[in-house]
């Protein structure tokens, strides 16, 4: 089977690979309590930090199962990502009065793999035989 992925969508699954390992720093940093991030204690989930790593923790193993489906070809994967970036998009606004500069470069590269695998849906199926 000849299979030739587009430039978007490989594109697309290494952002989520970079988006796996800036989550996984950030669970680090909020769980060693560092000393530069800001008070989030008036914030959602109030100050508990840990659950903030948590919940990056789970999106880390997220994106990295959706940029590893994305190289594979897998269609399932493509649902995946989108949702990953949607909820990852979403997370991110949140930060983005305690950390704006990292939280605009993660909503954009996230925009971008939306982007991506939205303009892409269906062309390599087009191309396959079964």
């Amino acid at each position: 089977m000849d299979f030739r992925r587009s430039g978007w969508l490989t594109y697309a699954a290494v952002i989520m690979f970079i988006a796996a390992g800036l989550s996984t720093i950030w669970a680090i940093n909020l769980w060693a309590d560092a000393a530069w991030l800001t008070d989030v204690s008036n914030g959602i989930l109030g100050g508990q930090k840990w659950l903030w790593g948590l919940v990056d923790i789970a999106l880390a193993v997220v994106f990295f199962y959706a940029g590893r489906s994305l190289l594979e070809g897998q269609d399932f994967g493509r649902w995946v990502a989108v949702i990953a970036a949607s909820i990852g998009i979403l997370r991110w606004f949140y930060w983005m009065a305690f950390a704006p500069f990292l939280a605009l470069t993660v909503v954009a590269m996230l925009f971008l793999v939306l982007y991506a695998v939205l303009v892409t849906w269906g062309d390599e199926t087009a191309g396959r035989s079964t």
